[in-house]
């Protein structure tokens, strides 16, 4: 958990959704949790903590981040003492009112509801759930949602929760977000295109939708349709270093040397350290057989 507000700490409700009594250590010293203003959808629960009210709260981040911006993690990962990770904002995902964060920045069993700063120190999200297929699959709610909860009235005393967190949904609840990983680690790339479509049809500028679609086309072979696809994502949503990283093998794909170099010159003075990955991609790939890389 993370101190948000004198006598207040943030933690994701899924930490405690089913605790009928909690306490607070800080310094070795044991804190009776008298309210839990719980968000169990949003994973994202208020502790009401009146012996903490002289532990310093953390300084709330309250402009947008950015992809590429170095970010630092500080958990309980495997519940050890708090440990820290660095990493980058990978993907900002637009979902109820906030941005969840895609992030690079590792973490494990035991770290959710542990703080995500900027390299300032302000705090930009709690650590909350894992997709566990490929990499780089870690997310954290905004802060935003926390100054949103600072504002509700106090809660009720702490019993167990009721409800889901938007996460941990049937895949159908998920957000179109969430479902496209799945689609993409089951490698299943006709229903991808037909969620993409779709996503589009009801939103035409989602950048995330149209990067999407590029994805399910490349993976069908479809190459200059991925090219279109993964431009238009770029062009709604520019300086993304995952659409960046897509576009320049969808260049590379279509032997277009030019548009390969130029976007790979972008991805570097973007997001420098994607460039390995890039590479290592690019290398994988076989420009004339369909296959996802």
């Amino acid at each position: 958990g993370v101190a948000v507000a004198p006598g207040v700490i943030a933690t994701a409700c899924h930490v405690t959704a089913h605790a009928t009594t909690l306490r607070v250590v800080s310094n070795g010293e044991r804190m009776q949790v008298s309210n839990q203003r719980a968000e169990v959808a949003r994973d994202l629960c208020l502790l009401d903590v009146p012996g903490a009210s002289q532990v310093p709260p953390v300084p709330l981040r309250d402009t947008p981040l950015k992809p590429g911006e170095e970010l630092v993690a500080l958990g309980y990962i495997l519940g050890a003492a708090p440990r820290v990770s660095n990493g980058t904002v990978l993907r900002l995902h637009d979902y109820d009112g906030g941005k969840v964060i895609q992030s690079t920045t590792p973490f494990t069993s035991g770290a959710s509801g542990g703080g995500m700063f900027d390299r300032e120190g302000r705090l930009v999200g709690l650590m909350t759930f894992k997709f566990r297929a490929g990499t780089d699959n870690q997310f954290s709610v905004p802060v935003a949602w926390i100054s949103e909860a600072l504002r509700l009235p106090t809660g009720p005393e702490v019993a167990p929760l009721s409800g889901r967190a938007f996460w941990d949904a049937p895949e159908a609840g998920l957000p179109p977000f969430l479902q496209t990983l799945r689609m993409e680690a089951e490698r299943r790339w006709s229903d991808l295109e037909a969620l993409a479509r779709q996503w589009i049809a009801g939103n035409p500028d989602s950048a995330s939708a149209w990067h999407a679609l590029g994805r399910a086309q490349a993976a069908g072979g479809r190459g200059s349709e991925a090219l279109q696809s993964f431009a238009r994502a770029d062009a709604l949503e520019h300086g993304n270093p995952v659409f960046l990283s897509d576009l320049a093998l969808a260049h590379y794909r279509q032997h277009d040397d030019q548009g390969y170099a130029r976007t790979r010159a972008e991805l570097e003075r973007i997001a420098p350290s994607a460039l390995s990955t890039l590479d290592a991609r690019a290398g994988a790939c076989t420009p004339d057989i369909p296959q996802p890389c």
